[in-house]
């Protein structure tokens, strides 16, 4: 589990179940966003209620889990569903895939449900390219069963959560338009809405003049089932009502809010009203006073007449960030006045990652009444009674496109790895669900509710054959219930314990592995004398342990451990012309680079064919490299009179101060190496080559002969010089 987060103490007089927790401890704000994270790809985060205490519970990596990841979705079980528009298995293709997960809030448990682009069941065509971007693209239209999209929202599939089974439940429609009369996709822009007895989505495409000119919006609607759909609402035809809907839709009084991308006075959107039941719109607002769209993110209703929102334009211009239109705003408007006032503009000049950043997304009501909403550097908290801006938990890192779900926890806990017991007579016994949210616990006992077992954590400070049987707890709190696995206590001899590696049992000698058994044990008899639950290894050998609760298991299986020696540090020589370079060890192998950079070749032999220094490290059969290496200088005939004529190094012989002057195309910041007759770096500092000489001291260098190395981008100058 993760830390605990902070939080007030209180205290408690209940009867029985009760565990003493914090008021809505277990209201949280969970999110994902589209990139950023360990890898750059996304990641999935959770807070407090009130946006503080972040922290990121899942990172993203490409060709596991997926990258640009949608936002989150709660589902009826409890559990989050995301969907990644690619990655997720190399051999479907990285970049043309995409995939289907989940997160168990319950347990911080992760998993990917299908890689698109794979032969999937159900789904015939094995359509790829979900659509995500940060936006709900996942929606649970009957329980336990979800409606995704796919081919950018081209596609809607089914996925029943109980059974893992897809399947296709009807075909977007398609329309003509252009020049061409041409057939064409709709394509959704998110998940669905729904209103009354059905389910809406919206498109940026189709009209009611689709020739020449097809691409200015629709909404679909879809019945309570989910069985088929309908293209419901076509735009008209005027650029001045607004065009390309861009899907985000607030509900008041019984009608529906929304935005378009562009249209309207300046071309910049319109705020709109669509009423189902009549199936009419009507356009409130005109986005004005920024030249492109406003690219709005959300609209939301706070139950008091007006809609709050978010989008990335229309903020204060900002020319030295490169943000000529502003990082993006907070609005509100008043649906009776038609009044839309700026409430908060976010700016990016002179801040960094703990500040509260631009680009605002979707924002969501929290239980305080107060709204929450994210930046590419975190939370924000914003107050529509007094118009306060608060910034909240902060990625630490930079995000994209993120997005917040509010969920009321469940009871967690931490899965146990191990599930059966064997336990000594008098021996205590512990384990602990490890819970940190639940108010009340029970544990059954065969069946049978145990009075004496109050908390999450079952206990006994002397085993007895009464105690063996199975035992389950059932943890409340105000967000519902949670039963923990089944636990299976033996009176007896503890089972023989399975050892567990933490990687490889086979590795270079300066590696190691940690082996390890189930903790909950007195005591730990390792044959090389340890006697914790686990160890660290770095020598070659069997290694096998016994546990103890009051008298001892079977000694487990032998884990044999190889740790391979490192080859010799090999020596260098090269022949006459100084240019065929032989290494020499006992290795089968090696390994070689020039500047630094691999070459591609293990041979022993190699003929040098730039200049530069070139290293050798020794490579044993088991791919084990030395842990040293031998180099040379290389200058290849031809270097120093190109040198020469763009590199000026005096006084040549010196005492160790030189002056550098190069011609006017290679000024600018370079790289400075000075290389002894061994072929060893005795000398390195960066410096910045101007029109004025510049000045370097090696003053601490002995007398000799040595080579000066500047390294330009991709320009490499040598010059011999001489220090007396």
């Amino acid at each position: 589990m993760l830390p605990l987060y902070l939080r007030q103490s209180l205290l408690c007089f209940l009867p029985f179940f009760t565990i003493c927790t914090t008021s809505y401890a277990q209201r949280e704000l969970w999110g994902s966003s589209m990139s950023g994270g360990n890898y750059n790809n996304g990641f999935i985060f959770r807070s407090d209620s009130i946006g503080d205490n972040l922290q990121i519970v899942h990172h993203f990596k490409t060709d596991i889990d997926g990258e640009n990841i949608s936002a989150l979705t709660l589902a009826g079980n409890n559990k989050l569903y995301g969907m990644a528009a690619s990655g997720g298995s190399a051999s479907a293709g990285i970049y043309s895939s995409g995939t289907l997960f989940e997160y168990d809030p319950t347990t911080d448990q992760f998993r990917v449900l299908a890689v698109f682009g794979t032969n999937i069941t159900g789904l015939p065509s094995n359509p790829t390219l979900p659509r995500a971007e940060g936006k709900p693209v996942l929606t649970e239209i009957r329980p336990g069963v979800l409606y995704g999209l796919l081919r950018q929202g081209s596609y809607v599939f089914s996925y029943n959560i109980n059974t893992g089974e897809f399947s296709r439940p009807f075909t977007v429609p398609t329309y003509t338009g252009d020049a061409m009369n041409s057939t064409l996709q709709n394509k959704l822009n998110r998940g669905f809405y729904k209103f009354g007895n059905y389910w809406y989505a919206t498109t940026s495409t189709n009209s009611q003049c689709p020739i020449a000119s097809p691409y200015s919006g629709s909404f679909m609607r879809m019945d309570a089932n989910g069985n088929g759909i309908e293209v419901f609402f076509r735009a008209g035809c005027l650029v001045s009502d607004g065009y390309s809907y861009d899907g985000s839709l607030a509900e008041v009084n019984g009608k529906l809010y929304g935005t378009t991308a562009y249209g309207g006075t300046g071309n910049s959107g319109v705020i709109y009203e669509y009423n189902p039941t009549a199936n009419t719109y009507t356009k409130l607002y005109d986005f004005v006073d920024y030249p492109y769209s406003y690219q709005v993110q959300s609209l939301i209703s706070v139950g008091n007449g007006k809609l709050y929102g978010t989008a990335h334009g229309g903020g204060i211009p900002e020319p030295g960030p490169g943000l000529p239109a502003g990082g993006g705003i907070l609005f509100e408007f008043d649906i009776a006045t038609k009044i839309f006032t700026k409430k908060y503009s976010f700016t990016i000049a002179g801040q960094s990652i703990y500040d509260l950043g631009v680009f605002p997304t979707p924002l969501i009501h929290g239980k305080n009444k107060k709204l929450y909403g994210a930046t590419q550097y975190g939370v924000f908290e914003y107050n529509p009674t007094d118009g306060a801006m608060r910034t909240a938990g902060r990625f630490h890192g930079v995000g994209y496109a993120p997005s917040l779900i509010p969920i009321c926890r469940k009871p967690a806990y931490t899965p146990l790895e191990q599930t059966t017991y064997s336990v000594c007579a008098d021996a205590p016994f512990t384990v602990d669900l490890g819970s940190n949210n639940t108010t009340a616990a029970g544990w059954k006992h065969d069946g049978v509710l145990d009075d004496k077992q109050t908390t999450t954590t079952l206990q006994f400070q002397a085993f007895t054959s009464a105690h063996a049987g199975t035992w389950v707890c059932t943890m409340t709190n105000e967000c519902g219930t949670t039963v923990s696995q089944t636990i299976t206590l033996q009176f007896g001899s503890p089972a023989q314990p399975v050892i567990t590696a933490s990687g490889p049992l086979a590795f270079c000698s300066g590696g190691s592995v940690t082996l390890s058994v189930p903790e909950g044990f007195n005591e730990y008899h390792w044959n090389n004398g340890a006697t914790t639950h686990s160890i660290e290894v770095n020598e070659s050998g069997g290694y096998d342990v016994s546990v103890d609760n009051g008298c001892p298991s079977p000694l487990s299986a032998v884990v044999n451990v190889t740790v391979h020696a490192l080859p010799a540090t090999p020596t260098l020589t090269e022949d006459a012309s100084g240019t065929t370079l032989t290494a020499t060890s006992n290795a089968d192998t090696y390994r070689w680079s020039l500047n630094d950079v691999v070459l591609q070749t293990h041979a022993a032999t190699i003929t040098a064919t730039e200049s530069g220094v070139y290293k050798v490290y020794s490579i044993s059969e088991a791919e084990c490299v030395s842990a040293g290496y031998a180099s040379r200088q290389i200058v290849i005939t031809g270097m120093e009179e190109h040198s020469d004529q763009a590199l000026k190094v005096y006084p040549n012989p010196s005492r160790g101060v030189l002056q550098i002057r190069v011609n006017n195309a290679l000024h600018g910041t370079a790289s400075v190496s000075v290389v002894n007759a061994q072929g060893n770096v005795v000398h390195a500092q960066t410096i910045t080559l101007t029109k004025e000489p510049a000045t370097i001291s090696l003053e601490h260098l002995p007398a000799g002969l040595y080579s000066l190395v500047i390294h330009r981008d991709i320009i490499v100058l040598v010059k011999k010089i001489v220090i007396r």
